[in-house]
């Protein structure tokens, strides 16, 4: 089974301000105890929520530690010799 890692999406959620998301997680879970027999649809949900976390996430640019580790000549501090 896929594990979902909801725990480490909602911190990436509040990280980036996407409020819009940690409602819609608050939601699914509310309705958890709402309807526990609605598992499938439940579950369905969760997956979508994660699914647009994921989205969200990989549309993200890219962190200045990994463009650096693309393009070491776009590293300052070895292009000129010195130190930040």
């Amino acid at each position: 089974m896929k594990q979902l890692q909801i725990t480490q999406r909602i911190l990436e959620c509040e990280e980036n301000g996407w409020f819009d998301l940690l409602s819609k997680i608050d939601s699914i879970t509310q309705n958890i105890i709402e309807c526990p027999s609605a598992t499938f649809q439940i579950k369905a949900a969760l997956i979508l929520w994660c699914d647009s976390v994921d989205m969200r996430s990989n549309a993200l640019p890219p962190d200045e530690d990994s463009v650096m580790l693309q393009h070491p000549s776009m590293n300052h501090k070895e292009t000129f010799g010195a130190e930040a």
